[in-house]
């Protein structure tokens, strides 16, 4: 939701405590940096060893085998790859059999609670990404009560704020969007049939704010939600703000060409959603793996060109685009709101389609 997962196993590695206890061993923080700076920047065999390191010397602390649940999970969401799934599940099962018995163990220790619940988290993003939102929420209730009972150990660990608040906003969102079954886990375990928007907002605030371990993840995601209660304003900054110091994340320059799109700046647009292709290109991905990308480019300078192309040709193009994103609906880049993304680019592409109503000979259209 939002910044990749990424910034927050990031975060995690630069921030040695939660309250009066230790996230990550503080003598091998230095290693454990390094691990993230190898996940960053798309190492993950040399990622890899370092966090086995770290495993091997605590082996029954939870943390080492999050990160390294986390290596895989950040390399399907970076590469929209699904093959690494099965490595995955086994590092989360790992993960959750070590948090559990270090809070059997520990009984006063939040530690393994706040792993279960961005565990948690992550099943529910990669669910959400598929769009299968009933074992999304079911992972978000589940990750909601480890991180309710991280607070109820150390309510000073307002890192814990972060999860909940994004779990409180997004419930809220999805309520509203989805009944039957969604609609019912969502509106009984998360929101209790309230609108938690705001809420969920200052929760997040809070995080950033506290600049602990989810600051950055807490940063990216305050984004996001500030776009889509349409705070374009406040989110540009942001949004700049992550290009500037992950320039080659894909999803800061996703928000600089929506937030442009929204304000009608589409040769502007065009810009950022180019720089995404350079990327894929550069990572010798497969453009066709995200085909949002490609709508999105497509959109955009259709929306900056399309008085100065013929009727036909401007219909041929928009009724292709339409297609296409009937076909494609589910936008990985802003998965928890890909039915937003959706509506603006289907106005988008209405907009566009009225100009044909356009007397020749004005606005230079024919």
């Amino acid at each position: 939701m939002g910044k990749t997962v990424a910034s927050l196993i990031m975060m995690l590695l630069c921030y040695s405590s939660a309250g009066a206890y230790d996230l990550v061993v503080p003598s091998d923080l230095p290693m454990i940096r390094w691990g993230f700076e190898f996940v960053y920047n798309e190492q993950y065999p040399e990622a890899e060893k370092i966090f086995q390191e770290y495993i091997n010397k605590h082996p029954d602390r939870p943390e080492g085998y999050f990160f390294m649940t986390g290596r895989y999970a950040e390399y399907m969401n970076c590469y929209h790859d699904r093959s690494a799934m099965p490595l995955f599940e086994t590092w989360a099962k790992r993960t959750m059999e070590k948090a559990t018995a270090f809070n059997a163990t520990h009984p006063r220790d939040p530690t393994g609670h706040f792993y279960l619940g961005n565990l948690y988290g992550y099943m529910g993003l990669l669910d959400a990404q598929q769009q299968n939102l009933v074992s999304a929420f079911l992972n978000a209730v589940k990750a909601k009560s480890s991180l309710e009972k991280t607070l109820e150990l150390d309510p000073t660990a307002e890192d814990a704020y972060f999860g909940l608040g994004s779990l409180y906003f997004y419930g809220s969102k999805k309520h509203m969007e989805e009944g039957g079954m969604v609609g019912w886990i969502v509106k009984k375990f998360i929101t209790h049939d309230r609108d938690m928007r705001q809420e969920g907002i200052e929760m997040v605030q809070k995080a950033v704010a506290h600049g602990g371990i989810t600051a950055d993840s807490a940063f990216s995601t305050l984004m996001w939600l500030l776009i889509i209660e349409e705070h374009y304003d406040q989110a540009w900054p942001m949004a700049t703000e992550i290009v500037r110091r992950w320039p080659k994340d894909k999803h800061g320059y996703w928000a600089e060409g929506r937030i442009s799109l929204l304000r009608g700046q589409c040769a502007a647009a065009t810009g950022y959603f180019k720089q995404i292709a350079d990327i894929i290109k550069q990572q010798n991905i497969p453009l066709d793996r995200f085909p949002e990308v490609e709508i999105a480019i497509e959109l955009s300078s259709l929306c900056a060109t399309g008085d100065e192309i013929s009727h036909a040709d401007r219909e041929g193009r928009i009724n292709a685009l339409r297609v296409r994103l009937a076909a494609n609906p589910n936008i990985q880049l802003e998965y928890a709101n890909s039915k937003g993304v959706v509506k603006d680019f289907s106005a988008l592409l209405e907009g566009i389609d009225k100009r044909q109503f356009i007397q020749p000979g004005k606005n230079g259209s024919n």
